[in-house]
């Protein structure tokens, strides 16, 4: 195996570690594995899971004793990476429950309505806090391009640019091939354009993905005024609030029609693959796990923001 492979295992640690440790963990891999066929599995699954706490304590994620300034940005960043797994949730929601009314009674409608407007609200408003977190952020990412470093993010950045492009070019195309379609097509009754909206549907969450991993990087890196920084804080802080109430919106529409109208669920998108329920419907489970996985990131960093902004310790 070639001391380039070696290395290559190592990717999962985080870029400051391999530049302080990189030589001695290649050279361990070499004289532990040299003689044999290859890495073993165990032993590459264990550099992942090890590299990605690493990883994970480098960003202040775990860990405690961390400045209050450290306890800020972490606790910021986790709850950024919180929103993308509400944002591919809903807009899975807002394709099953497409026309949703039509199949509820009309004397359960109100409270359905109330809930689904709700969830399309704080949807709505998430996205306004992280546009303005993102406009207060903007002079200190400007001063990092001018203070060059833009090689830093470079790569992330691109990479979400050109997905994000991608993305829109299909949903663009999309859109215009189902404004010519019946319901009948548009919802399961021609396999053509089934199969360009589960494209559209990965592109948009790799586009997604993408798009959160170069706001972490650079959130990571850019200097950021102690008042700001603050102001970041306080602002994840509503954004947590924001997707608990999302999540509790979401439940109750939910429950609503599992009760009352359950042939809206059984026939939502997605039921059937891999199993079919009027009840808990599999596309309304992958939303659900999604959103619980983004609100266990925001609460984690919520209780990090709380360290921070605690009286007496000053964000420097």
């Amino acid at each position: 195996m070639s001391p380039d492979r070696y290395e290559r295992l190592i990717r999962w640690y985080p870029r400051e570690w391999r530049a302080r440790y990189g030589c001695e963990m290649t050279a361990l891999l070499e004289d532990s594995y040299a003689t044999a066929s290859g890495v073993p599995v165990r032993a590459r699954l264990g550099l992942v899971r090890r590299g990605l706490v690493e990883r994970a304590r480098t960003a202040g994620f775990v860990g405690s004793g961390l400045e209050p300034a450290q306890e800020l940005r972490a606790g910021a960043v986790l709850v950024l990476c919180g929103w993308p797994p509400f944002l591919i949730a809903g807009a899975v929601f807002g394709k099953f429950a497409d026309n949703w009314w039509i199949g509820t009674p009309a004397v359960d409608r109100l409270p359905a309505s109330a809930s689904f407007s709700a969830v399309a609200v704080l949807g709505v408003l998430g996205c306004t806090v992280v546009a303005l977190a993102a406009l207060l952020a903007l002079p200190s990412f400007v001063r990092l391009v001018r203070g060059g470093r833009w090689s830093a993010v470079r790569r992330p950045v691109r990479r979400a640019g050109l997905a994000f492009v991608l993305a829109a070019l299909l949903l663009g195309g999309g859109l215009a091939w189902a404004h010519n379609l019946g319901p009948h097509d548009r919802n399961g009754g021609l396999a053509p354009y089934s199969a360009a909206f589960i494209v559209i549907g990965l592109a948009a969450f790799v586009a997604i993905l993408l798009a959160a991993a170069a706001a972490v990087a650079v959130a990571r890196r850019i200097d950021l005024p102690e008042r700001v920084l603050r102001s970041l804080g306080v602002m994840a802080l509503v954004l947590s609030v924001v997707m608990t109430l999302l999540l509790a919106g979401f439940v109750t529409w939910w429950a609503i029609q599992a009760a009352y109208a359950p042939t809206v669920l059984l026939n939502g998108v997605g039921n059937g693959v891999p199993f079919t329920s009027g009840t808990v419907p599999p596309t309304l489970l992958a939303a659900g796990l999604l959103m619980v996985l983004g609100l266990a990131f925001a609460l984690g960093g919520s209780v990090r923001i709380a360290r921070g902004l605690r009286p007496g310790r000053p964000a420097t």
